[in-house]
């Protein structure tokens, strides 16, 4: 389809540009341009804002095809009316469906045990929350909003975007090298302190991954580290003593 971009009053920056139309309204397409990756991520923006499954195989169909880019929003019991709205408004950003008839499997390997009930997962991070309410719009947004990100971020060049669209600070933890053995339980100790405080981001980057990012915090490979700072994401930062 050729289209004139003269007509379009689209604040493009430059060419090649993908726009996409959701809801008629235009998006730029920001995501990788890898053909793999691309195709994954249009299935997901031209995919229903609220999938409707009827029974345990269109759930596990669903999860599947899901794959692991998207965090994604199972509602079991819950009235898909109830997450309409954030499955349009978070549609670049996770799936969301409800299932409307399961069985207690289901239950089992989703670790609920009641209805209504809405459960959070990150398959890149093999994590899982679960919400039983209350459904009210603030409560049901809050869920939404702050299981968008996995509990603790590993900060890189991608994950560094998805907290633009996050207003909470961010709990930083600068490691050495975030791959070793004391990084990754330093990491599970940060993730039992990001279930008790949703109202902050979590999130830890490896000088040895990426020490540009790191250094704009004046920390560098001499530096004793670990270091543990409150970063508002902008030019502020708190540094926090380490025991």
């Amino acid at each position: 389809m050729l289209i004139n971009t003269g007509n379009l009053d689209q604040n493009m920056d430059g060419f090649p540009t993908l726009m996409l139309f959701i809801h008629g309204v235009p998006i730029e397409y920001t995501g990788s341009r890898k053909a793999d990756q691309l195709v994954r991520n249009l299935k997901k923006f031209v995919a229903p804002d609220v999938s409707i499954l009827e029974s345990d195989s269109a759930i596990k169909n669903f999860v599947e095809n899901a794959g692991t880019s998207f965090p994604m929003f199972l509602g079991f019991g819950v009235n898909d009316s109830l997450i309409a709205e954030y499955g349009r408004k978070y549609k670049k950003r996770a799936w969301f469906a409800v299932a409307k008839d399961f069985s207690e499997d289901v239950m089992v390997a989703y670790e609920f045990d009641k209805v209504p009930a809405l459960v959070a997962i990150h398959p890149k991070y093999k994590e899982q929350s679960l919400f039983y309410g209350p459904f009210e719009e603030n409560f049901l947004e809050d869920f939404v909003r702050q299981s968008l990100l996995p509990l603790v971020v590993p900060i890189n060049t991608e994950t560094i975007k998805m907290l633009n669209d996050d207003q909470r600070k961010v709990v930083l933890t600068i490691l050495e090298d975030d791959s070793d053995e004391n990084s990754t339980q330093l990491v599970k100790i940060l993730r039992s302190a990001a279930s008790a405080n949703r109202d902050l981001v979590f999130g830890y980057v490896g000088i040895k991954q990426w020490d540009e990012f790191v250094e704009t915090f004046d920390v560098s490979k001499s530096s004793q580290l670990p270091k543990l700072l409150v970063w508002d994401r902008n030019e502020e930062y708190e540094l926090v003593p380490v025991c």
